[in-house]
């Protein structure tokens, strides 16, 4: 069977199926994030530069425009032409794969990417406006709501690197993935009004550790473990608190000696509200830097977190956004990047937000009952490893 974006391994997730979270995505979620970032930008027009304000008019105008399009399930258009290098990809991708595909019926995962490219070109055909990211207020509201977890791991990786009392490392290891774990729970794509209850982290850390339904972290420690002065990619996510969680982890891998190199891997464009860009990586360690961002720190909090900042997958893209049954094993959902012949190590921390899990155990499913609604709640966790051939 020939694998393409319109021809996944299993059916795909499409929000033609009412009873899928796709569906309510479609009709409820897309429309909240795009008044979202409107909104951001309606509180920046009101500049004294007249080009300012006529452009920002122009980019609700054309946003609001979007929400119409996708409320009325339109054919999917092409995107225009911003220079921007992938432009020929993508709509090579619309005249081949999707062509005459509307909203509902066209994939998921192809569908929602496709609003955020959408929104990038309409702000990058601007002159004042082509460098905004429309959803950053979202990334530093939710940031700045991570206090009290910023400060306490911060002391904690302190604590592990310079205990004089020897940790096992296998449990250090087991920590910090979970803290990244956690921070992956923080998708502001799904929570859109992140803040109205307050800290995130505290409320879902000890909920979300009992509710890791497959965990590969011990087979991952077994493969680390091996080595010394290795190389470690992090295909960054979230900004904000799971960025921070992912350089703790980082920094760990590197004091330890099991990695001499860490690669960062960062999107682009603004992706999914609150996917980490390159000006969301220097403004996460320039607020690191800043005393009034923690001016109401301990000096023993603060100078654990200085000496930090001194030191220097998308899930559903790997398995195909498509409707596995939830005991498929991950290595068989992943495919090539599991048994291709160079095929690297890969592991997955994942908090669930779709309507798609594999690798759990006969009866899991079953268990958590015949609503569906846990798969996309945030409430529960895979930490799932493959060895790779490599």
């Amino acid at each position: 069977m020939t694998v393409n974006p319109a021809n996944p391994p299993r059916p795909a997730l499409r929000a033609a199926d009412k009873k899928s979270f796709a569906y309510f995505n479609a009709t409820h979620k897309w429309r909240e994030i795009i008044e979202k970032g409107i909104s951001n930008i309606r509180d920046l027009i009101n500049s004294s530069d007249i080009d300012i304000n006529e452009e920002g008019k122009k980019i609700i105008a054309s946003m609001e425009k979007l929400i119409n399009q996708i409320q009325r399930n339109d054919h999917l258009i092409q995107i225009e032409d911003d220079g921007r290098p992938d432009i020929i990809t993508w709509n090579d991708a619309l005249n081949t794969y999707f062509k005459d595909e509307d909203w509902f019926t066209t994939s998921w995962l192809f569908a929602e990417c496709y609003i955020y490219r959408r929104i990038v070109s309409i702000i990058t055909n601007t002159k004042h406006w082509r460098n905004y990211d429309p959803f950053f207020r979202q990334k530093e509201e939710s940031f700045k709501l991570s206090f009290s977890g910023i400060i306490e791991f911060s002391k904690r990786i302190d604590e592990l690197i310079s205990s004089k009392v020897k940790i096992d490392d296998s449990i250090t290891f087991y920590e910090l993935a979970k803290i990244s774990l956690l921070g992956n729970a923080t998708d502001l794509s799904m929570l859109p009004n992140f803040g109205a209850d307050g800290n995130i982290q505290t409320k879902q850390s000890e909920e979300l550790e009992k509710n890791i339904l497959a965990n590969d972290l011990e087979k991952a420690w077994k493969w680390l473990s091996k080595y010394s002065n290795a190389r470690v990619d992090f295909i960054l996510d979230n900004a904000g608190f799971e960025l921070y969680s992912d350089l703790i982890f980082s920094d760990w891998l590197i004091q330890s000696g099991y990695v001499s190199e860490v690669h960062l891997h960062i999107k682009l464009i603004p992706w999914y509200v609150s996917d980490t860009t390159l000006n969301d990586f220097h403004w996460l360690l320039k607020t690191l830097k800043s005393d009034d961002f923690f001016s109401s720190a301990s000096e023993i909090e603060k100078s654990s977190l200085e000496k930090l900042v001194n030191r220097d997958l998308n899930y559903r893209k790997l398995v195909y956004d498509c409707k596995w049954e939830t005991v498929t094993p991950f290595k068989e959902a992943i495919g090539p990047l599991a048994n291709s012949k160079n095929a690297f190590p890969l592991l997955s921390l994942r908090t669930g937000k779709s309507d798609i899990f594999v690798g759990l155990d006969e009866g899991v499913e079953e268990r958590l009952g015949p609503d569906k609604s846990w798969m996309y709640s945030g409430k529960y966790a895979v930490i799932q490893f493959s060895e790779g051939n490599k």
